[in-house]
């Protein structure tokens, strides 16, 4: 071969991967070759590149020989166009090798070694191919005496041409060797002897094939193939085939690229020298050079595809070629002009035409998309809400959204009621979510207060405000009953939730306080001591428009006759009451005493078997409601009492009573411990309703009993209630009990308050 050599092709393989798992020092089979040369002139421009490709794939080679890269310039450039080269033969043109053309040891183990310490195989050579061309002596003096041989000691003939020659490839071999390559070697008609040595070394020997038809191919070779067997050593031989003017290109314009194997095949078949079938190993062929290949203008290949080329999971599509007579499509070897694919890839079909010409489509490339994840939808709080409430819907993420209400965001905020449901679209493949209740509910009609009495109050008088009924209450003041009592002037509205948990604000009750009257002054007409001859004296209150006395009399003035202590209260024109200071009148000369105090030893709500003391705090003469006459008594019974303090015969004083309860058994069965302190409730007196201010211990809601018995035991009342973690306010109707003294228990057997109610 000449220094024109161009380029040798490649089998069109199925699966690229294989370029990845194939170690690179393992023999291919079935070398199908092609030379390429000028590899400066089309090297980074893709259209030559893909033609180059193209016609290797056409005509089923999957080996290329870059030819002259002495010729390139080696830059960074040049590097990197050649690296996307490679990779692009072997990954989507189905080329198994590629290899490296040079002359001598230095071509390879530097710029084509320093190329080839690469990370990624895909991108390295897999062969060194060693040409050192000698023929005649003449040859030799014209291309390689003065480059090569003399200045390297060598003599300028076909001897030490050949001496040159192995000493250069037996470095290139090992090169080889050391870093997993093929060795191959081409050097002309080498004799016998060279040709034994050559066959010890080399991977692969490339056999010198050229003639004008495929008649007498084999002949041509025989007497090499018998020199190479003769060193009794199993050798891949591999001819080479010429499309030169001079040689094949005429003869290749009617026969197809295969031919010339196939002939030189089935004469080694027929071969009656035992040797050549012992020793050689003629497994493919390849071709000098691609420059000169025969190449029909209507050389041409088309894909089209029955609809889109990218799918989802399940999906398909159709890949037609055009018209020919034979078809070959890569991956998976079909031979119809149509195809079904369902799975990911680039597809290519091989065209023949009635004349035997071979065209290569362009790649049509095929993305299936796995099926999309079904969206799940999250909500921001409770799905059902009440009137001007709204809740956030949100999809699982996905690449876009499209909502049952058209809405294309990845969240909706959703104000009235219906089903919900998200499809999720991934690389053209879409999932639908399950349904999300939503339900705007309906509020309850707003409630209405009504109250117990007029609005306008007077100071210490109490007023029950009641909700119109529904499920729950909370007032403005906090209250969480139906009805409250109040005893405040202000605006006062409940808010109350109905069966769905929504709400209604009533209109407010203002409630105003009334002025008292100023208190009334008592004015006496005589002395208050009375004797024998001063036996009375006229009591007169300042002027109202009613009058209540302490005797219970109504008028404005009492003839009083008697000691004692005198009050009056009044009426004012708007209804309130106001009382007068006390007025002592004296009898018989004498002061009473001062008003005595009874003061207890302990609790003055007992448990059935418990007693209390009551000592008067004045130290005279002593009467009690009882009939004792002691400073102290003991009391267990239920009762109210009262002590008079006596000062010099009948004249004395009579304290405020002192009441004592006994508790029911029943009662005293939820207590350990009588407790009247850090209980809050009022009114108390109360004439209808009391509040209990309560902050439980306990770390949970818990349904505990409220009891309310009279001071003889019995109980009066009794409910059950949820008492939450904290702060309590409980309101307890007492309409059903008469004016009287009563206990009321709170809790259960780990918390529990007693504390004593007056009714009045």
């Amino acid at each position: 071969m000449t220094l024109a050599k161009v380029i040798r092709g490649v089998k069109y393989l199925l699966l690229f991967i294989m370029l990845y798992s194939l170690p690179a020092k393992s023999q291919t089979n079935n070398i199908r070759g092609m030379y390429v040369n000028s590899t400066s002139s089309w090297l980074g421009d893709s259209s030559l590149e893909n033609q180059i490709l193209r016609y290797a794939v056409a005509h089923d080679l999957n080996y290329l020989t870059l030819y002259d890269l002495n010729n390139l310039s080696w830059t960074t450039s040049d590097i990197t166009k050649l690296a996307a080269f490679i990779s692009k033969a072997k990954t989507l043109y189905s080329i198994v090798q590629v290899g490296a053309a040079g002359e001598t040891y230095n071509s390879f183990a530097t710029r084509i070694m320093n190329y080839n310490n690469r990370v990624l195989p895909i991108e390295k050579f897999n062969v060194f191919n060693f040409e050192f061309e000698f023929w005649l002596t003449s040859s030799i003096n014209a291309f390689y005496s003065t480059l090569y041989l003399t200045p390297n000691g060598y003599t300028a003939d076909t001897a030490g041409a050949f001496a040159f020659a192995w000493r250069e490839f037996q470095k290139i071999d090992s090169l080889t060797n050391a870093n997993g390559l093929v060795s191959e070697i081409y050097l002309g008609w080498p004799n016998r002897g060279q040709m034994q040595q050559l066959a010890s070394r080399a991977d692969r020997i490339l056999l010198h094939s050229y003639r004008t038809t495929d008649a007498d191919i084999y002949q041509y070779t025989r007497n090499r193939l018998l020199d190479i067997a003769s060193g009794a050593k199993v050798t891949t031989v591999i001819p080479i085939f010429s499309s030169e003017q001079s040689y094949m290109y005429n003869w290749l314009n009617t026969n197809p690229t295969t031919k010339p194997y196939v002939t030189y095949s089935g004469f080694l078949s027929a071969e009656p020298d035992m040797s050549i079938k012992n020793y050689i190993k003629t497994d493919g062929y390849t071709w000098f050079s691609y420059a000169a290949m025969p190449k029909p203008a209507n050389q041409t290949a088309t894909i089209t595809s029955s609809g889109p080329t990218h799918f989802c999971n399940g999906g398909s599509v159709t890949l037609t070629a055009n018209q020919g007579s034979s078809y070959f499509w890569t991956p998976g070897g079909q031979t119809t002009r149509s195809i079904n694919v369902t799975s990911s890839g680039s597809f290519t079909v091989k065209v023949t035409d009635s004349t035997g010409v071979v065209a290569l489509s362009r790649p049509m490339t095929v993305a299936v998309s796995a099926s999309a994840v079904i969206p799940v939808i999250t909500t921001s709080g409770p799905a059902a809400f009440c009137p001007g409430g709204s809740v956030m819907l949100t999809s699982s993420p996905s690449n876009s959204y499209l909502w049952s209400n058209g809405a294309t965001t990845q969240s909706i905020v959703v104000t009235t009621s219906g089903n919900y449901s998200v499809t999720g679209i991934n690389t053209g493949c879409s999932a639908t979510s399950a349904v999300t209740m939503v339900s705007a509910m309906a509020a309850p009609a707003v409630p209405v207060i009504t109250a117990s009495g007029p609005l306008n109050i007077c100071p210490g008088t109490l007023l029950t405000l009641t909700s119109s009924p529904g499920n729950s209450y909370v007032w403005s003041n906090g209250a969480t009953t139906r009805s409250i009592i109040v005893s405040a002037a202000g605006s006062y509205t409940v808010r109350m939730s109905g069966s769905t948990n929504c709400s209604a604000v009533s209109a407010p009750k203002n409630v105003s306080m009334l002025a008292a009257p100023a208190a009334p002054v008592i004015t006496p007409n005589s002395s208050t001591t009375l004797t024998s001859s001063h036996t009375s004296v006229t009591l007169t209150s300042s002027t109202a428009n009613q009058y209540r006395w302490s005797t219970n009399a109504s008028t404005r003035s009492i003839l009083v006759s008697t000691q004692g202590i005198y009050r009056v209260s009044i009426t004012g024109t708007n209804g309130c009451t106001a009382t007068s200071a006390p007025v002592a009148v004296i009898a018989n000369g004498c002061t009473p005493p001062p008003v005595p105090v009874i003061t207890a030893s302990g609790p003055t709500i007992l448990n059935p078997g418990q007693t209390v003391t009551l000592t008067s705090t004045v130290a005279n003469g002593y009467l009690w409601s009882t009939g004792a006459t002691t400073r102290s008594i003991v009391v267990t019974t239920a009762g109210s009492y009262t002590v008079r303090a006596y000062r010099a015969g009948y004249c004395f004083a009579t304290s405020l009573p002192l009441t004592v309860g006994v508790i029911s058994a029943r009662l005293s069965n939820h207590v350990t411990e009588i407790e009247t302190a850090e209980v809050k409730i009022y009114p108390n007196p109360t004439s209808g309703f009391i509040n209990i201010d309560y902050t439980s211990t306990f770390s949970e809601t818990k349904n505990i009993p409220i009891l309310i018995s009279d001071l003889s035991g019995r109980i009066r009342i009794e409910k059950t209630i949820d008492l939450e973690p904290g702060y309590n306010k409980i309101a307890v109707d007492l309409d059903a009990l008469s004016a009287g003294i009563y206990f009321c228990l709170v809790g259960n057997e780990n918390e529990r308050r007693i504390f004593k109610v007056v009714v009045e």
